[in-house]
């Protein structure tokens, strides 16, 4: 009987064991790198590469051939949200798909691009 209660109690930790592991998705993660590339279009807007998603972090934009430090001002389950009020420039990066919003200085677009995420 003892034997039986401690199987149940093993079996019981790695049910709760799994579950825990595959509701966090990040629990082993070292580092994410995130590289988004974008097609051609009016602002230029090349690459944006992101290091660390941390609000306060800074992201790497490339417009042409020059290089921005953006940094992230929001990052929640949906959006990353970057800002820098110097070049009165904002860019929205939609978490669940490819769509990429820009505003800079009063004009809006939304441009396609391709996200690569590399974990470790």
């Amino acid at each position: 009987m003892h034997k039986k209660i401690i199987n149940y109690i093993v079996g019981f930790l790695l049910v709760i064991l799994t579950i825990f592991l595959s509701s966090c998705k990040d629990v082993f993660l070292r580092f994410k790198y995130q590289t988004i590339e974008c097609q051609e279009n009016s602002f230029d807007l090349r690459k944006i590469s992101i290091k660390n998603d941390k609000v306060g972090s800074f992201a790497d934009v490339q417009f042409g051939d020059f290089y921005h430090k953006i940094e992230i001002l929001k990052n929640d389950v949906d959006w990353i949200f970057l800002g820098n009020k110097k070049l009165d420039l904002e860019v929205g990066i939609q978490k669940d798909s490819e769509i990429i919003e820009v505003r800079l200085k009063n004009i809006i677009k939304n441009l396609k691009c391709k996200k690569n995420i590399f974990r470790m």
